[in-house]
């Protein structure tokens, strides 16, 4: 066991030395973010997931509205209508007797 004492220590070094690059690679990574959350950012962004500043998109909406009189009307008209057909029809047949 004496023998592989050395090549021990030299992986326990690389490991050590990787893990530090690792968490100074963060560290950096972190410290480069432009924004965490909304707060950071102006009143017109927002915070996106790449960690930056971006301005709210300016969305359009078009407002349709509809004018609903004319087939209100066509069907009270055809109410009306078909109510006038079932009264002459029983008016005739009162007469008729």
């Amino acid at each position: 066991m004496g023998v592989f004492r050395k090549s021990e220590a030299g992986l326990v070094i690389i490991v050590i030395l990787l893990m530090a690059f690792i968490f100074i690679g963060w560290l950096v990574s972190l410290g480069q973010r432009e924004c965490k959350s909304n707060g950071d950012c102006s009143s017109d962004s927002y915070c996106g997931s790449d960690f930056a500043c971006h301005e709210y998109p300016n969305i359009q909406k078009t407002v349709v509205q509809y004018s609903l009189i004319g087939p209100a009307l066509v069907i009270g008209i055809a109410i009306i209508i078909a109510a006038l057909i079932l009264r002459w029809k029983r008016l005739n047949s009162k007469e008729d007797q």
